[in-house]
Order: C-alpha cells, then sequence, then structure tokens
C-alpha cells in the first residue's frame, strides 16, 4: 500500500474541504454513496476509523484478564484432577509448575501471530491496493473466527486438550486478523487526508487506542467481579464483531486503478501477471529499489531499523505477562492485577496526549531552545528509551512501591514507536517513506518474533530461581530499552531531509 501508488479523495479537486469540511466528495470515492454510508468527509470518516481503532484495541484489553484467569484456572484444574464445576480457590492456582505453563501458552500464541502477520503481510497488501474494504472485512472475519475458536477451547477444555488454543493465530491467515485490520484502516486515512492533516489524525487514532488500554482490564476486572470471566469475554467479542462491521458506513477509498500504460498499480500487475509476480514484484521495490538500497547504507538509517527491533517487543511486558507476575508474585489476584494496568493506561494518555506534544512544542519554539525537527524527535526518543529501560528494570523490584513506580517511569516511554518512524522518516526522501516503513514493519516483526517463548522461560526461570530473579523477563526487557538508549546515542541527523530544507530555508 504505497504511498505513491495511492490517489487522494481530494485530487484534482483543490476546493474541497479537508479534516473539518463538511463537503461530500462522494465523485472521488471507488463506490457509489449507499444510505448506509454515514461517514463520507474527511472528517467523519477519520472519527470512524479512530473509533474502529479504539474497539480493536478494547476487545484486546477486556479479554485480556478473563483469558488470563481462566487459562491458569484450567491448567489448575488439570494439576490438581480437579475436573468439577465447583470453584476452586485461586491461591492454589500460584503454584510455579501451573504459572510456567500458563506462560508458554500466550507466549507461544504471541510468536503465532507474530509469524501470521509476516507472512501476509505481503499479498493481502497487494489486494488491499484494489479494495480496502473486502481485505478489511476479511481480516476481522480472521479474527473473529481466532476469538471464538478461543473461547470454544476454552469452553470445552475437559473435551478438548486446552493446549489447542495454540491453533487460534491460524485462522488469522483468513484476511490477516487484527494487526492486517489495523494497517488497512491507516491506508485508509492516508487515502482521505491531505498530507498536512494526517499527522493529527495518527495523533487522535493513538489516543483513542490508549484511551482503550485505560479502560478495558479494570472494565474487564469489574464484570469479572460482578458476573464472571465470561461476562467481559462476551464483551469482547460483541466489541469485535463490532469493530469489523463499522467499515460498512464509510465508502470504498482505495483509488481508481490506473488506465494508462505501464502502470505499476499492484492490481494491473496481478491482472496481467499473476498474483505470484506482483507479490515478488512488491517485495522487489521494497528491498531491491536501488535508490532505496543506498539509503540502507546510511548508518544512521541501519541504527534506527536496529533500534527498533530492540524496542518492539517493549510492549509485550504488560500484557498477560505483566497479569501472572503481579498475581504471583505479590499474592493479588488477576483481576487485582488488571486494576494497576489502568495506571499504566492513564498515565500513558498523560504522556501521548498532553506531555509529548507540549515538549515538542517547547523544544522547538521555545526562547531558550530551538532544535530542528530531527533533534528534536531524537532527544525526545532517547529519554523514551532511558524510561523504558529504567521502568522495567524497576518493575522487576522485590516490592510494589518499585512496580508502581516502575509503571509511572515506563509510561513515559510510549511515544518510542512512533518517534523512530519519525527519525527515519527524516532520513529519506519522501518517495521512499512508504517502502522504508515496510521494513521497518518487518524487522519489528522479527524483533517480537522471540520474545514470546523467551519470556515465558525467563519468567519460569525467574519462579525456580527466587528472590531478585522474579523479575528475571522484566531486567531482559529493561536490557533491550538501555541497549536501544546506547544505539541511539550513535544516531545523528546527517542526511536528515527535514533539517536540510531547515537549513535552506534559513539561507
Amino acid at each position: 500500500m504505497d504511498d505513491e501508488d495511492r490517489i487522494s479523495i481530494d485530487e484534482g479537486h483543490p476546493d474541497a474541504l479537508l479534516l473539518g469540511g463538511d463537503r461530500r466528495v462522494s465523485d472521488q470515492f471507488r463506490e457509489p454513496v449507499k444510505p448506509w454510508h454515514i461517514a463520507t468527509t474527511p472528517r467523519t470518516i477519520s472519527t470512524v476509523i479512530c473509533i474502529a481503532i479504539f474497539l480493536w484495541v478494547l476487545s484486546g484489553m477486556v479479554v485480556m484478564v478473563p483469558a488470563t484467569r481462566l487459562v491458569e484456572d484450567i491448567f489448575c484444574r488439570r494439576h490438581y484432577g480437579r475436573l468439577d464445576e465447583d470453584p476452586i480457590d485461586e491461591e492454589l492456582c500460584k503454584a510455579d509448575e501451573i504459572q510456567s505453563s500458563v506462560a508458554w501458552i500466550f507466549g507461544l500464541s504471541m510468536a503465532l501471530v507474530t509469524i501470521i502477520g509476516l507472512v501476509v503481510v505481503m499479498p493481502y497488501g497487494v489486494l488491499a491496493d484494489r479494495a480496502r474494504k473486502p481485505v478489511y472485512l476479511l481480516a476481522a472475519t480472521g479474527q473473529f473466527v481466532n476469538v471464538v475458536w478461543s473461547l470454544f477451547i476454552l469452553r470445552f477444555w475437559r473435551t478438548v486438550p486446552v493446549e489447542l488454543i495454540l491453533l487460534g493465530p491460524v485462522f488469522e491467515l483468513i484476511g490477516g486478523g487484527i494487526t492486517m485490520a489495523i494497517v488497512v484502516l491507516y491506508a485508509i486515512v492516508s487515502d482521505v487526508n491531505a498530507p498536512e492533516d494526517k499527522a493529527i489524525t495518527y495523533f487522535f487514532a493513538s489516543l483513542a487506542a490508549n484511551v482503550a488500554v485505560f479502560v478495558g482490564p479494570p472494565l474487564a476486572s469489574k464484570m469479572i467481579a460482578v458476573w464472571s470471566p465470561w461476562a467481559p469475554i462476551s464483551l469482547s467479542l460483541a466489541v469485535t464483531t463490532l469493530a469489523g462491521m463499522i467499515v460498512v458506513i464509510i465508502p470504498e477509498t482505495a483509488h481508481r486503478p490506473y488506465q494508462s500504460p505501464g502502470t505499476d498499480d499492484d492490481w494491473v500487475e496481478v491482472r496481467d501477471r499473476g498474483w505470484r509476480k506482483a507479490i515478488t514484484s512488491r517485495f522487489a521495490r521494497v528491498f531491491y529499489n536501488s535508490d532505496l538500497r543506498s539509503v540502507l547504507k546510511k548508518r544512521s538509517i541501519l541504527l534506527l531499523l536496529v533500534a527498533s527491533t530492540l524496542t518492539a517487543p517493549l510492549t509485550t511486558g504488560t500484557g498477560s505477562l505483566f497479569l501472572q507476575y503481579y498475581s504471583k508474585r505479590f499474592g493479588k489476584s488477576i483481576e487485582d492485577a488488571g486494576y494497576m494496568l489502568a495506571i499504566r493506561g492513564g498515565l500513558t494518555i498523560i504522556v501521548v496526549g498532553a506531555l509529548l506534544p507540549l515538549l515538542s512544542k517547547y523544544l522547538t519554539s521555545s526562547s531558550y531552545i530551538s532544535l530542528p525537527a530531527f533533534r528534536r524527535d531524537l532527544l525526545l526518543a532517547r529519554a523514551s528509551a532511558a524510561s523504558a529501560g529504567l521502568g522495567y528494570f524497576l518493575l522487576g523490584g522485590p516490592s510494589t512501591a518499585f512496580l508502581t513506580s516502575g509503571i509511572g517511569i515506563l509510561a513515559l516511554s510510549s511515544g518510542i514507536g512512533p518517534l523512530l518512524r519519525s527519525l527515519t522518516s527524516n532520513l529519506v526522501q519522501s518517495h521512499q517513506t512508504s517502502q522504508i516503513f515496510t521494513i521497518v514493519s518487518i524487522v519489528e516483526g522479527v524483533g517480537s518474533l522471540p520474545i514470546g517463548p523467551f519470556l515465558a522461560w525467563a519468567f519460569s526461570s525467574g519462579m525456580r530461581l527466587g528472590g531478585l530473579w522474579f523479575g528475571l523477563p522484566f531486567f531482559f526487557l529493561g536490557g533491550l530499552g538501555s541497549l536501544a538508549l546506547v544505539v541511539l546515542y550513535f544516531v545523528n541527523n546527517e542526511g536528515s531531509v527535514a533539517d536540510y530544507h531547515a537549513v535552506t530555508e534559513n539561507t
């Protein structure tokens, strides 16, 4: 879904209103506007995309707490030979063998999801260049089937082995699952917004995701306390369905196929040369473009790719692993751990919604300091990496005071991913952005691939060793953040496109 292969819905219509306009631009859509197309302007379509991202993240955050509790309960009953329906004391389920089994299930599932994402991103990306909505609906279907399969296994675990839950990610081969759904949503944002309006839309999308992170875990914990783990799971299934169907209220936004001969449009390649050659061509454009190869020879680009690889796994430390760790080490329930995650979610909203924008503005326009965009983002990226390193080291500390402090400091690292992408984009020309971002996505996937099983091993080993070693998985993540900080200190702004233009304008 290359930016240069898209036609903006406003191209050829300079008077069309963007991001705040109320005028319809239906003549630019790939399909006629239907009565159920409620959102038909850039503003309303962008709003729908933000809502969809909120729903997708909420569905995952709401199901995380009850799924962890149910899997723990299943292994607990198997461990003690309890196959009855009577409740079992959660404290009995904190045995090392049980917790290790739970960690491995989630760790392997995480690795499988990453593998599937790496396999499907190119073929479905080619298809999505032709039409956004069918790919999105297909991806939503794959995610829905994955969730239904997982619920089936958790409900009938006495009949089928709970380990079969690992087959769930395989269903994401249908459309690419949530990974591809999010990719398509951001492609739609790019379709309908002018370049100067995309940043603010991405900001609101990120804010919507962080609100879901803040709301989801405590909502799930409360529903478990009032009803049962199946209540938030049912809510997650409903939210997943809504997230998948919401796209029907917007028109198709992909550009019309080029009609001129010799076009590079992916779909024309599919029609003329077949799927295999079209996908191979996409790989060639990303990895073998001679212009891009020269860019990859830049030391700072390579260092930023290394930093992206190191920081990609950092988000895994505040998922099911954290729920297990907090519950096991400090003798709390899984539901209590859900409330702890809400603290980080709330702090992340403050960081992303207020602190980072204010710092960015201060660093570029203050009378005391005025940094170019690249140096500003590099400074913030280094601070974020340092916060990730220190936050995770504290998270693995011996008391809840260390853990709470770690959560607070860790929230300061929330902007590391977008900052690294911003830095990378500033080192390439605009026509190379989509290719370099594709490479960034792939190296992030490669970096995340082994992290699930490794953290499961680290968690099991930490329980066995005891003492300070209990925080071993978080010490490892803290090490990744610290190593990323070291790498970023060797990055410089040599060849920065943004700084070059700034200097040119000043002279």
